[in-house]
């Protein structure tokens, strides 16, 4: 027996027997004698990695796999390793590579889609685990991973989605009582507007699987498009974002909506800017009951923000110094703390423009006649692109330029491909100019804007958000499945009552509601140009209808 081959021996026994410091040793000792012994530079590793030495295990086992490139243990090892170190690029590179020496490895397919799933690669995704499903045809995680990949590919419409439910429900089959498996069926069905049966599926993924915090959430989401206000909030709080908030180590703890009038609270923005536009009407709530609240916000939205009104004057938008608090909330979760319910929603008008924009706008826009109206088809900046499920091409937007006795204003800025239109198309729209928001303070020319225009047309963006807290008509262009906060009216909303909700009849297909736009903004042109109110808000009340405009007027 070789020399390599006794250290070998006794390493592996230390190694068996878990004492890893003295396998460790052996194994160097092996790898003295002979540097390029594969078994002894991959056990040393998988050693290294069990002292929390991932720096040391890889190369190793790198090495190892250099030296026996079929050494299919120190492959699977390595590819572990670097999914634990969050090192999904060097672990697709390695997935690859056994993919082309067995591209009959179902594991190393399904592995492969694990890791560009978790790049952000869905769309790369698809084809390992189509692969790893046909191969083993009873392999529900990777059916339930292909589904989430489907689901999550930006391009995916009716063909993708119906393949993603197909595959689910396969998923569902191999394992009825499989909670990721129902919580997939829901997630599917939820993205299809499919309400009530992805409801039934999130609590059936609850009921065999309660930890399963996404289904609650699910189930929130559904409970709201379905009207329980209440209910739906209560489960929002099982987020993703709100448990990592919860749980991260703060000494502060979680406020939980009860008055502290002697004391402060730190208020934390949560999703887009949107979002934070949205919400934060419930803050002077909260600074009725608490002695101090502290917003802590996108730098850009503070200025805008600031102009929240009947705020009693203890709230900050990104101190310089936080103050010593006693609560600390995620802005979403305001309205299930303070027991908000749809009728006591803070809804009139809470955000303004700063006057000495709105002077100066209005009299740059002062040539523009008739009716008019801003526009906002598209999303993204630089950094992303559109959401393909929530924009407008642009075919869609070119014929309401054409309406008699109407002037598009466009409230975008040029910061991705989506915006940028061709000279025709730019010639159609007034575009305010590269001062529009060009410092470092977000929407407060927008907000100056909107208030010299008569209607905002948005897809769901900030730019909605915008116009909905100044109390201005906005009409909101909205897929067949809107988003949760939209419930499932087909006109208007409990948010903003001067929002009128245009919906898809069919998902992913524009025609219907850009033509009731057409339409509708067709008759309020006629209405302006016959020296009559046009009919811009929602069906609603004549009592609501005034109330929205005096607040709007006071603002």
């Amino acid at each position: 027996m070789s020399v390599s081959q006794q250290f070998l021996i006794r390493a592996v026994d230390a190694h068996q027997s878990d004492r890893a410091e003295e396998a460790r040793q052996l194994y160097r000792l092996l790898l003295a004698v002979d540097p390029s012994h594969p078994d002894g530079l991959h056990l040393l590793g998988l050693i290294e990695k069990r002292l929390n030495r991932t720096d040391r295990a890889i190369p190793l086992m790198r090495r190892a796999l250099h030296v026996e490139p079929y050494m299919q243990g120190a492959r699977h090892n390595l590819r572990r390793t670097l999914q634990t170190n969050g090192d999904h690029v060097g672990s697709e590179r390695l997935l690859r590579q056994v993919a082309t020496l067995d591209p009959a490895d179902a594991e190393g397919l399904f592995a492969l889609g694990i890791s560009l799933m978790r790049q952000g690669k869905a769309g790369q995704a698809l084809l390992p685990l189509r692969c790893a499903a046909t191969l083993r045809p009873d392999h529900q995680e990777a059916r339930i991973l292909l589904s989430e990949a489907l689901v999550n590919t930006p391009t995916s419409q009716a063909a993708g989605l119906n393949e993603a439910l197909s595959q689910a429900r396969y998923a569902l089959t191999l394992h009825p009582d499989h909670g990721v498996a129902n919580l997939q069926m829901a997630l599917v069905l939820e993205e299809l507007a499919r309400t009530m049966e992805s409801l039934t599926f999130a609590r059936r993924a609850l009921r065999v699987q309660p930890e399963i915090t996404d289904a609650r959430h699910i189930a929130g989401l559904n409970r709201l498009r379905l009207g329980d206000f209440v209910g739906g909030m209560a489960d929002m709080e099982a987020r993703k974002n709100n448990i990592w908030f919860r749980n991260e180590p703060n000494p502060i703890p979680v406020w939980h909506g009860r008055p502290l009038p002697d004391d402060a609270v730190i208020i934390k923005s949560e999703g887009g800017w949107g979002d934070m536009i949205h919400f934060v009407r419930f803050v002077p709530q909260i600074a009725r009951i608490c002695g101090e609240v502290a917003v802590v916000c996108p730098p850009p939205l503070r200025r805008l923000l600031s102009t929240l009104l009947d705020t009693p004057g203890n709230v900050r938008f990104n101190p310089d110094r936080l103050p010593k608090a006693r609560g600390r909330a995620m802005i979403l979760s305001l309205p299930h703390l303070l027991g908000s319910t749809p009728d006591s929603i803070p809804n009139r008008p809470y955000l303004s423009a700063e006057p000495n924009r709105v002077k100066h706008w209005a009299e740059r826009l002062a040539g523009l006649e008739g009716l008019r109206v801003g526009i906002c088809w598209t999303n993204g900046d630089e950094r992303r692109g559109p959401d393909l499920k929530r924009s407008i091409p642009f075919d869609f937007v070119r014929p309401l330029a054409t309406i008699p006795g109407v002037s598009l204003v466009n409230l975008q800025k040029q910061d991705n491909a989506a915006k940028r239109l061709s000279d025709a198309d730019e010639a159609l729209l007034h575009r305010p100019g590269p001062e529009f928001d060009a410092g470092p303070d977000a929407f407060l020319d927008t907000a100056a804007v909107i208030e010299t225009l008569d209607l905002v047309i948005a897809i769901d963006s900030a730019v909605l958000h915008v116009a909905g807290a100044l109390g201005a008509p906005v009409w909101l262009p909205a897929p067949y499945r809107m988003d949760w906060r939209w419930m499932n009216d087909a006109e208007k909303s409990i948010w903003y009552p001067s929002l009128r909700i245009y919906r898809q009849d069919y998902q992913w297909d524009w025609s219907a509601p850009m033509a009731r736009i057409a339409r509708d903004l067709a008759r309020a042109a006629e209405a302006k140009a016959a020296g009559l109110a046009p009919s811009l808000l929602p069906p609603s009340s004549e009592a609501d209808r005034l109330s929205c405009h005096t607040v709007r007027r006071k603002a």
